[in-house]
């Protein structure tokens, strides 16, 4: 999946890092250093799959839109009466400086692939427990002409912990 952050609509590729093995037949050169065939690497850079997005869907460095020049947003801004982009961003708390901290920092993280912790099982799995025929008073059919039966017991074996 890819991490992407964004500044003013327009999307860059994260950081990460993860560990890597050279499955390649070649020796590989990452920071000036040769990486074996077979050879685990540490890999730290920007997300993998973030620029191949980009470079299918994007410009070849990002992805999307400053708002600022996007049609149907500064047609919106009009009819909302502002005179101007500027006038509506001020009107809205938008602040400069602090969208460009904000980016800043998160430029600066990296994610770090890990594997999740694992969660413990939900015991009743898939639509809940069978209530059906539970009742003296269900009955067959529109008319009510026939009682059901209760059903026999059913009994969980093997439960998870």
């Amino acid at each position: 999946m890819p991490n992407l952050i964004s500044k003013d609509g327009v999307c860059y590729p994260a950081k990460e890092r993860v560990a890597l093995t050279n499955k390649s037949d070649e020796v590989i050169v990452y920071k000036g250093k040769d990486i074996e065939p077979g050879e685990e690497f540490i890999y730290e850079g920007p997300c993998r799959a973030a620029v191949e997005m980009i470079m299918e869907h994007g410009n070849g460095e990002t992805i999307g839109r400053d708002f600022r020049h996007d049609p149907e947003w500064l047609q919106s801004v009009r009819n909302m009466g502002f005179d101007n982009p500027e006038q509506y961003l001020k009107a809205m708390g938008y602040d400069k400086d602090k969208s460009e901290a904000e980016f800043k920092a998160k430029a600066a993280s990296i994610k770090a692939h890990t594997m999740p912790k694992p969660k413990s099982e939900t015991l009743i799995m898939g639509g809940g427990e069978d209530q059906s025929g539970t009742s003296e008073n269900d009955l067959i059919g529109g008319f009510g002409q026939q009682k059901v039966r209760k059903p026999a017991e059913v009994k969980v074996v093997n439960k998870r912990k």
